[in-house]
């Protein structure tokens, strides 16, 4: 819990003034909408040949989708973003396996009540593109998988309603008061499962977890100096109904340093927390050159 609440604090140190602007198209003095995409091709490469200290050779290649629609009229805003990512690895005398695999989408619906404060409702989905693998070395040396993952197993929904506060386009939070979360499984997993056992929380022989609690879900964009970008997202989510000290967290950190008008270095950090995965904290960190196409 202190871990969570320290994560928290981080993040909200990170809120000062930002005078970064993303494009829109005003429509009238108090309408306008904002389409903005890019396409990120990620590239990491280690090469060895006679190298005493050792070393493995390995190549990856991670492709990210980010997209953000925002559309308001008088005091009606309507706020969508789709976060995506594919990525595979491939090490010196071993089978090619996947180092990332993501897709979320997330849309909120917020009708203006006083200053920066709005009433909201939102729904959010979290899963991933395909099958998911756990590798461990067998008899004779060979390689055994076995799958721990499929497309939308788990999957992740949420609706809520709440409070919504926006000071501009690269800051904002909303506070989901009431909000469901709906866990859902390939049976495939849960019908071989123990008694006492569970799968992402969901239990033998079902294909899904109902949960209520809250949610606060957080977004912040920051240009810290010429050609540096710093993005953050934050959930949190608490379940009322089971252990409501156990707090779901997910936070992704992004620096990107921009080199050209196409290429740029990347470093992605993603911490997760979710003790009906696993009871600790999981952490992943990629770095590389990615080559940008913006639409």
């Amino acid at each position: 819990m202190k871990k969570i609440i320290i994560l928290l604090l981080l993040f909200l140190s990170f809120n000062s003034y930002s005078n970064l602007r993303l494009d829109s198209v005003w429509t009238s003095p108090n309408s306008y909408y904002l389409s903005k995409g890019k396409i990120t091709t990620l590239l990491n490469q280690s090469q060895y040949s006679n190298w005493i200290a050792g070393g493995v050779n390995n190549l990856s290649l991670t492709l990210i989708l980010d997209y953000d629609f925002t559309l308001k009229k008088g005091d009606l805003e309507w706020i969508n973003r789709l976060d995506g990512a594919y990525g595979l690895v491939k090490n010196q005398n071993e089978d090619i396996k996947k180092n990332e695999d993501r897709i979320e989408i997330y849309s909120l619906i917020a009708l203006k009540n006083k200053g920066r404060w709005s009433y909201s409702a939102f729904f959010n989905l979290k899963s991933q593109w395909s099958n998911g693998y756990k590798y461990s070395q067998g008899a004779n040396g060979v390689v055994d998988r076995t799958l721990t993952t499929k497309f939308l197993s788990p999957a992740y929904s949420q609706v809520g309603v709440g409070m919504f506060y926006k000071k501009d386009d690269n800051f904002w939070f909303n506070y989901g008061l009431l909000s469901a979360r709906y866990i859902m499984v390939n049976p495939v997993f849960t019908e071989t499962l123990l008694d006492g056992e569970n799968y992402f929380g969901v239990e033998k022989g079902e294909s899904g977890r109902f949960e209520a609690g809250g949610m606060i879900s957080a977004y912040y964009k920051k240009e810290i100096m010429k050609n540096m970008l710093m993005e953050n997202k934050l959930n949190l989510f608490q379940n009322y109904l089971e252990d409501p000290l156990n707090i779901d967290v997910d936070y992704t950190l992004s620096l990107e340093f921009t080199i050209n008008q196409f290429f740029s270095t990347n470093i992605l950090l993603q911490i997760l927390y979710d003790d009906n995965a696993i009871p600790e904290i999981q952490l992943k960190e990629v770095f590389g050159v990615s080559f940008n196409v913006n639409f």
